[in-house]
């Protein structure tokens, strides 16, 4: 499926895109652009290109490669202490598809 059929309803709020935060150093309070602005059209389509980093976005794959391997390494741990005690309740932690993108963030 195409990301213009998922987003074809999609309504944005452009408040947190617009704001330009490169005012003089005393200041520092956002200015708002104008969405017909050519900086504002950047600002826009930035943030729904592939580029832009957003909360919504997955973590990188460094860290995820990261993140997966200190979890199959615990559970690792936790199976082979069990093979050698079986009196032990092994307590694996099951992998979910987005929790390296929640700790990410």
């Amino acid at each position: 499926m195409s990301r213009t059929y998922r987003r074809r309803r999609h309504r944005y709020e452009y408040r947190w895109v617009l704001r330009d935060w490169d005012a003089p150093a005393p200041l520092r309070s956002p200015v708002l652009l104008d969405r017909h602005s050519p900086e504002g059209r950047r600002a826009i389509a930035r943030f729904h290109s592939d580029a832009e980093l957003t909360m919504r976005s997955g973590a990188p794959r460094w860290y995820r490669k990261f993140y997966d391997h200190r979890l199959r390494t615990v559970n690792d741990r936790e199976f082979h202490r069990w093979l050698h005690d079986n009196e032990y309740g092994p307590v694996f932690d099951v992998r979910h598809r987005h929790r390296a993108s929640w700790s990410w963030w």
